[in-house]
């Protein structure tokens, strides 16, 4: 099972892919909806980590996308501090698992 992101921040997309995850730059023209289709079509990708850019592009279906069972898709912070609502590790945790520590 492999990760890939999609982000609209090119430094997300750089540490990620140092990090041996790769990714996809999203430009303002693209539509977040048909890239996340097309790379869930890829069985060897099982988890989609998404910036907060790629989300508020998603809006609501977003909530939908995450209901299926594979890929999973989870919302991981930027380089902008002011796109992330949250520093906590934990709170990252409980909103991709649904578990609280």
């Amino acid at each position: 099972m492999k990760f890939y992101l999609l982000s609209d921040d090119p430094d997300s997309v750089v540490g990620m892919r140092l990090a041996g995850i790769k990714g996809q730059l999203l430009q303002k023209d693209e539509n977040a909806l048909d890239e996340i289709e097309k790379i869930s079509r890829n069985e060897d990708v099982g988890i989609i980590l998404i910036t907060p850019g790629v989300a508020k592009r998603l809006g609501s279906s977003l909530t939908e996308l995450k209901k299926k069972n594979l890929p999973l898709i989870t919302e991981i912070p930027d380089s902008d501090p002011q796109n992330n609502s949250s520093d906590n590790v934990t709170d990252y945790i409980r909103n991709a698992v649904g578990v609280k520590l």
